[in-house]
């Protein structure tokens, strides 16, 4: 994967690996740490919310100052519920 310039906006941004078919609402979100590849070509340990949940993968609403959340499929296999937080 090419990945953009480290000043591009959506460099910190958690890739999407693609909407799947089949996915479900996670109501209310839950609470987990996200470890996943950034578009900068790193990897992150993120605070998200997981929204949606499909067979292997989660949709993570991942926070971004100054807008609203930039939502993302990911492995569910990167992801973990977030100790001590209500919900998790």
């Amino acid at each position: 994967m090419a990945h953009p310039a480290a000043g591009t906006w959506y460099a910190r941004l958690a890739v999407n690996t693609g909407e799947p078919r089949d996915q479900r609402p996670v109501d209310p979100p839950a609470p987990a740490l996200a470890d996943v590849e950034l578009y900068d070509g790193t990897h992150a340990l993120l605070e998200v919310d997981v929204v949606a949940a499909a067979r292997g993968l989660v949709c993570i609403a991942q926070p971004i100052d100054g807008r609203g959340p930039w939502f993302a499929w990911v492995a569910a296999a990167d992801v973990r519920p977030r100790p001590n937080v209500r919900g998790a």
